[in-house]
């Protein structure tokens, strides 16, 4: 028989010479972060000498990860150099081959070899963030004027209401990112471009988006609802501008937000060719996922002052509606501070969706309103006999700001008149309008079947009213 123990020997040679350091580098290591461990690892039989405590080589990997040598070729190698020499004319005695050990599933080491072929840890990476941890993003689009319809139309205030809004998110709202389009920016392309690549990489399901848009709309008098961009048509607006049910599904696939509040100030007084410019009210929006809100800054086809609103919703995010001064603005919080400041101007916002009073929209607010103190302790009075009950007649106080116009429009009777507060009567034939009177109840007469019948609605704000016989009453409703 032919022995190849010089080769051999060369092998093993080879092979404890790239193995030894490796070994001898891991058990240093392990020495130094854990002095127990390296010794546990000298009483289980690892040493420098290649050799695990089972007896199996140990090799170096071709991906230079340590494992134990089951290589035929080695094994056979290693064998012959430590068997020693079999007398000439006898086959060698098979010594009895260790069984390949199981993979402990838990003795896994993540990290990158170094070249020696030693694995090595990767250091400790920055925590995870904490779950309740999002992002607040803004987008923000104002348009004062647009390129295709005329100066007379324009808004004086709209890209200087953007400006006002952006401002406040950025510096006041605790809004982490906030984008700022106007005029000729807010294109249909560039706003849907900057929402699904620049805004969808800041939002996702754990985070919040607010968009807020001031500028025209179309349609909601007529039951297409359209807000128009700056290149938008009044020909082809349900094309060229943002169809309200299109613009709620991109939104959901742009954005992936899992809480949304979108603003709108679209409902305004200016006409052209006879088109109102009434954009949708938070009424016109289609049904939405959980936790998204709407909210418009006046009632549908009731215009709002151009420049009114914006103004109060910047210090509203901005901590003035934080009622509670826990540096959150909620939804709840919000709506209540717009309606109080906006109703005595005779505009009253308008909000729905999906979600509850305490949803968070903004945190971290700067000016939270100033801290009310409680009332000294007062120390209880000797007992006094109660006076008589006094009788006080309850009376309603009316606000004192004046209404622009209401169009009253009858179905059926003759006779119809209206008087609204201190104002002279007027006379409909069957419709009339009322106009610049102070904001409060209105007195209605009409004669049905020959029988005069009276009524009253109360008007808070300019818009149409549809009136009717029902029963033995008139009523009157917002259109």
């Amino acid at each position: 028989m032919t022995l190849a123990r010089p080769a051999t020997s060369r092998a093993l040679a080879t092979l404890l010479a790239i193995l030894a350091p490796a070994v001898i580098l891991q058990a240093a290591m392990a020495q130094d972060s854990d002095p127990e461990a390296a010794e546990s690892a000298e009483e289980s039989g690892v040493d420098g000498g290649g050799e695990s405590s089972s007896g199996a080589p140990v090799r170096v990997a071709p991906d230079d990860s340590v494992a134990s040598d089951d290589d035929p070729e080695t094994d056979a190698e290693t064998q012959e150099d430590t068997g020693g020499d079999a007398p000439e004319g006898e086959d060698e005695p098979e010594e009895p081959q260790p069984e390949p050990a199981e993979p402990d599933p838990t003795n896994v080491t993540i990290g990158t070899s170094e070249p020696t072929g030693v694995v090595v840890a990767p250091e400790p990476g920055p925590a995870t963030a904490p779950p309740d941890k999002r992002n607040y993003v803004g987008v923000v689009i104002g348009i004062s004027a647009y390129e295709h319809l005329p100066d007379a139309v324009e808004l004086d205030f709209g890209r200087a209401d953007a400006a006002t809004v952006a401002q406040s998110l950025e510096d006041k709202a605790g809004f982490d990112k906030v984008f700022l389009l106007g005029d000729g920016e807010a294109t249909k392309q560039s706003i849907a471009d900057l929402m699904r690549t620049q805004v969808a990489q800041y939002v996702g399901p754990d985070d919040v988006l607010v968009v807020y848009y001031v500028g025209h709309g179309i349609g909601d008098d007529l039951g297409l609802p359209v807000i128009l961009t700056y290149d938008s048509t009044l020909e082809n607006g349900q094309e060229d501008g943002f169809e309200v049910s299109a613009l709620a599904r991109d939104l959901q696939t742009w954005t992936r937000a899992g809480t949304a509040l979108i603003v709108t100030d679209v409902v305004h007084r200016q006409n052209l060719d006879g088109i109102a410019f009434y954009g949708p009210a938070a009424d016109a929006w289609p049904g939405l996922p959980k936790n998204w809100m709407v909210l418009s800054a006046s009632q549908a086809r009731s215009p709002g002052k151009d420049g009114a609103f914006a103004p109060v919703f910047a210090e509203a995010i901005s901590g003035a509606a934080d009622a509670n001064r826990d540096r959150y603005v909620t939804a709840a919080e919000l709506f209540a501070y717009l309606v109080s400041q906006m109703s005595p101007k005779g505009q009253i916002p308008l909000a729905t969706g999906n979600y509850d009073g305490g949803m968070v929209v903004a945190q971290g607010v700067r000016d939270a309103p100033p801290e009310i103190k409680p009332e000294p302790e007062v120390k209880p009075q000797p007992e006094v006999k109660p006076e008589p009950e006094v009788i006080v007649e309850k009376v309603t106080v009316w606000p004192e700001y004046s209404v622009r116009a209401a169009k009253f429009v009858w179905a059926g009777g003759s006779g119809q008149t209206v008087q609204c507060r201190e104002e002279p009567v007027v006379a409909c034939s069957p419709n009339c309008y009322v106009r610049d009177f102070k904001a409060g109840p209105c007195q209605l007469k009409a004669i049905f079947d020959g029988v005069q019948m009276e009524g009253e609605v109360v008007v808070l704000g300019p818009g149409g009213y549809d009136c009717r016989r029902k029963g033995g009453e008139l009523l009157c409703v917002p259109q």
